[in-house]
């Protein structure tokens, strides 16, 4: 196989690079003027800790998620790079704009870089360009948050060109300051995200696939370097497990996992493998939400599960069948299985079903699989894969600039994901907001009525408490106080539920059961600072005969009630 040889530079090793670069900037350049969206708003525009350098100490040494949200995921270097881009950036969202545009740039080029050493010139500047354009990567460059991703898929194309570069090499030597590069880039990754933790494996299919030699003399020389880069993953695991107090998962579950089995997992999964297939294939359908009912837990063998096993199958066998003739083909293969294991749920469960910004790093192994079988094409099969790379490219890239404007704002999201997802009773929740919003009531309580229709019975009184927040900004505290009853009735044991309705009660000068609920809560172990101020708070207004609604306590979404300065 003809492979670019890295040692003379070209006119055309620029013009590939430009050509990409340029792809990857035309696909995304429609988002520059987009605001702060969905996770950004908790992790970047709310959460105090990324707004001061100050700070660095306590983001390597605190989860991820601030106060008072849980305190999941270590990302310390994530975090960093959140703190330098808002300060560097005076908290607009411009400047992340403009740091994931380049670094999705860089992923794109180091995949070319990578593809380079593997494939025909042009098979690699093709298998590239598709990268570049596909439109799956959305998310994950729309998302501030999200350049961990970004980050993680371009520091595993790193890795990987410099391990195949020396093993490769006439010598074959991966030597000491290999490694320790190596090592350096592979805690990054996992400072970065979590699932920087396989990049190794990926080393390893690339030792397996694409490097000649005997078993033996290859794991003799290799076991010293392959054995750093594990005590390494160990050792971040511990720092991680000390950090989230003993919780090595770090993660909340998702609703569809709660309560479902290893083998419940499993099947699960494999009804998730359609779905891979079709975002990495053709994703002529995106949607930023796949949460219930888009996706339940499976418990039984059905058509998704089959159709999930059959796909399975046919890239072992693929795998299996192309380690000599194509072994492009099953190192892009195995690197996809690779990159999806942390996000299968199959182990650990996780916060995510399904989102299209953890595909991220399979759609490389996906593109180099698709340059390794047109490597191995006859020549009439290469030009007919020439055609369809550049219609793809194309295509591709029009569908991810148009997908760029559906995060604008948080208003044109929301809207555009009910549609997607009509089924998610987060999206018919936050489409919900919206219509309030922007004034249209009516509608808006539709969407909250279908969210609570669709969503979970342990996440009923979430959405509940959503619609009354929102009755409570109007003013309707009677129509507030209905929503939190019901609420209620549904989870009697959540404390968020008993701050409002306690709230709603005072609003309506109903002193008496505020004290009452107050005195039933801490009955339950609720916090006596919170509810034993409010018990005081239902005393004193009923003493001084406050008249009703003459108590109203701002409700701020998602961090609790705070009272104004003055009542």
């Amino acid at each position: 196989m003809a492979t670019h040889s890295a040692g003379n530079r070209t006119p055309w090793d620029w013009i590939g690079v430009a050509a990409v670069v340029a792809v990857a900037l035309a696909a995304s350049l429609p988002g520059l003027r987009n605001a702060f969206v969905q996770d950004d708003v908790v992790l970047i525009v709310q959460n105090a800790r990324v707004h001061d350098l100050a700070h660095w100490r306590q983001l390597l040494t605190s989860p991820y998620w601030p106060p008072p949200w849980s305190q999941d995921l270590y990302r310390p270097l994530t975090s960093l790079i959140l703190a330098a881009e808002f300060v560097l950036g005076a908290g607009g969202p411009l400047l992340f704009r403009i740091v994931s545009y380049l670094l999705y740039a860089a992923a794109a080029v180091g995949v070319l870089v990578l593809a380079r050493r593997l494939l025909p010139e042009r098979v690699a500047l093709g298998a590239a360009l598709l990268f570049a354009a596909h439109p799956v990567h959305v998310e994950a460059v729309a998302l501030a948050v999200a350049q961990n991703e970004l980050l993680v898929g371009l520091l595993a194309v790193l890795m990987t060109a410099r391990y195949l570069k020396r093993r490769r090499s006439d010598s074959g030597a991966v030597g000491t300051g290999d490694w320790a590069v190596l090592g350096t880039m592979y805690v990054a990754a996992c400072l970065a995200k979590e699932h920087g933790l396989v990049l190794p494996m990926l080393l390893l299919s690339a030792e397996v696939f694409l490097v000649p030699g005997p078993a033996g003399p290859r794991v003799q020389r290799l076991a010293p370097g392959y054995g750093f880069l594990t005590a390494l993953g160990i050792l971040l695991l511990l720092a991680r497990r000390l950090v989230l107090s003993g919780d090595l998962a770090g993660s909340f579950t998702a609703e569809a996992l709660q309560g479902v089995t290893l083998g419940g997992r499993t099947l699960g999964m494999l009804a998730m493998v359609p779905n891979w297939a079709r975002l990495l294939t053709w994703p002529a359908h995106l949607s930023s939400d796949y949460s219930p009912q888009e996706i339940v837990a499976s418990t039984q063998l059905g058509l998704p599960e089959a159709i999930g096993l059959g796909v399975l199958l046919g890239a072992v066998v693929a795998v299996w069948l192309g380690r000599r003739r194509a072994p492009m083909v099953s190192f892009g293969l195995v690197w996809v299985a690779v990159a999806l294991l942390p996000v299968s749920n199959v182990l650990i469960p996780t916060g995510i079903v399904l989102a299209e910004r953890t595909l991220f790093l399979p759609s490389i192994g996906l593109v180099l699989a698709a340059g390794g079988l047109a490597a191995a094409a006859p020549a009439w099969g290469r030009r007919a894969m020439a055609v369809a790379c550049g219609v793809l490219v194309a295509a591709g890239g029009l569908r991810s600039a148009e997908r760029h404007g559906v995060w604008r704002n948080e208003e044109t999201l929301s809207v555009r994901s009910a549609e997607d997802a009509p089924r998610s009773y987060r999206m018919q929740k936050a489409y919900g907001y919206a219509l309030f919003e922007s004034g249209r009531r009516e509608r808006a309580i539709e969407a909250y009525q279908r969210a609570v229709a669709l969503a979970p019975a342990n996440q009923v009184w979430r959405v509940r408490n959503d619609l009354a927040r929102r009755y409570w900004e109007e003013g309707k505290d009677q129509e507030a106080l209905d929503q939190l009853r019901q609420s209620m009735i549904a989870a009697p044991d959540q404390e968020e539920t008993w701050n409002y309705l306690i709230l709603a009660y005072l609003a309506l000068g109903a002193y008496a059961e505020a004290a009452r609920q107050a005195d039933t809560a801490l009955a339950r172990g609720a916090s006596v600072q919170v509810f034993g101020g409010l018990r005081t708070l239902a005393d004193s207004a009923a003493r001084a005969g406050a008249p009703p609604g003459s108590i109203r306590i701002r409700v701020v979404t998602g961090s609790g009630p705070q009272a104004p300065p003055e009542q």
